[in-house]
């Protein structure tokens, strides 16, 4: 399929001689006469490239260019001005808005096919490294998938089949704990699960999103027994006895009650699942003027803090070298509801295989709290 190219000029003679240069390439070439026309032309037919005059009529190149590059459609094609001899400060625009090029008019038409032929074939090593990106994560999804699933599966199906095969041989107690292991495995699918819908959803959460106040919007008490619960919640899903230590200060926060539990849930689940079974996991949460702070520590798996600015949905640390339950989810969905919240995350490691996450969160102030925090 041959490359196509949209010229939007309103100078019939350039517009005549560039159409018959380009064609005479082996380009397809569409044209229009004004801006308005070539965006019509550009969202209905996406180009590989778009040429286009600065001042033409109805909506001129800077609109265009504006158009284009807030179009998801179209919002990646490179996009060359053809514009007269000029101010630098026009030309700076013209670039800073998105542009890929700028041709002085006159052009020769070596300058013009070279300038076409360059942007294409970096657009071309673009689409090639987004390709290898996607065929990485997909990689990546799929092993973190398979994974997960199966554990939780092998679970479920391998002392469900005890059961029935062999529940003759078993006592009463047996039977209860292999039942119970058998809802642990199911509640850790059931997690995966879930996490998966959430993080898809808070992807596409802004302002404008329908779940936006839901996310973002709320008040909740934080006590003690709320981050004991947590804590108790997890140690039964992981089927594992945790020692811990807590010692939080009351307070109200700037967040719903289910958000809060979603934050309390994933980072205590975290701070188990990478701790070494002998230590105790630590939590504690104060007043620091308008925010809260809370932190968990726990000692185990290492966590760079390098690794802070690269979370991100399915991540997951060093894979090869340790074994990890779960989609790489959990830091990802703190992080995304701590920021719908004006909230925030960090993540140190004060010692060798010591790891703190702490997280900020805004309180709930009255009046008389605030004149203490202004004096």
């Amino acid at each position: 399929m041959p490359i196509q190219i949209l010229l939007i000029e309103d100078d019939s003679q350039i517009r005549e001689n560039v159409e018959e240069l380009l064609t005479l390439r082996g380009f397809q070439v569409k044209t229009a006469s004004n801006g308005r026309e070539g965006i019509n032309q550009a969202i209905d037919n996406r180009p590989d490239l778009i040429l286009c005059g600065i001042m033409i009529p109805e909506v001129d190149g800077y609109q265009v260019l504006k158009v284009v590059r807030k179009s998801q459609l179209i919002a990646t094609v490179p996009f060359i001005f053809l514009g007269p001899q000029t101010d630098p400060a026009n030309i700076r625009r013209g670039m800073n808005q998105g542009a890929d090029d700028y041709l002085i008019k006159p052009f020769a038409h070596e300058d013009l096919l070279h300038a076409v032929e360059s942007r294409l074939q970096r657009e071309a090593l673009r689409k090639v490294d987004l390709k290898n990106q996607l065929d990485k994560y997909r990689h990546t999804l799929a092993t973190v998938t398979a994974h997960e699933y199966n554990t939780a599966l092998a679970g479920v199906i391998g002392f469900s089949s005890l059961l029935i095969n062999d529940y003759q041989q078993f006592s009463g107690e047996e039977v209860v704990s292999m039942v119970e292991m058998i809802k642990v495995s199911g509640l850790r699918l059931k997690r995966s699960l879930d996490n998966i819908q959430l993080m898809d959803v808070l992807q596409q959460v802004d302002s404008r999103h329908i779940d936006f106040a839901y996310f973002a919007t709320g008040n909740a008490p934080i006590t003690e027994k709320l981050v004991e619960d947590c804590v108790l919640s997890v140690s039964h899903r992981q089927d594992r006895d945790i020692r811990y230590q807590i010692q939080v200060e009351n307070a109200q926060l700037r967040m719903s009650e289910v958000n809060l539990g979603t934050c309390l849930g994933e980072l205590i689940d975290n701070a188990f699942k990478f701790s070494a079974s002998n230590q105790i996991i630590k939590l504690t949460g104060k007043c620091e003027e308008a925010d809260y702070h809370l932190t968990f520590t726990n000692k185990g798996q290492p966590f760079k803090e390098e690794y802070c600015d690269q979370i991100a949905p399915y991540k997951q640390f060093e894979r090869k070298k340790y074994e990890q339950q779960g989609f790489g989810l959990g830091l990802s969905i703190v992080k995304k509801i701590l920021e719908l919240n004006q909230g925030r995350l960090t993540i140190e490691t004060p010692s060798e295989g010591e790891t703190t996450v702490s997280i900020w969160i805004p309180q709930v102030i009255d009046e008389g709290q605030t004149s203490a925090i202004d004096s």
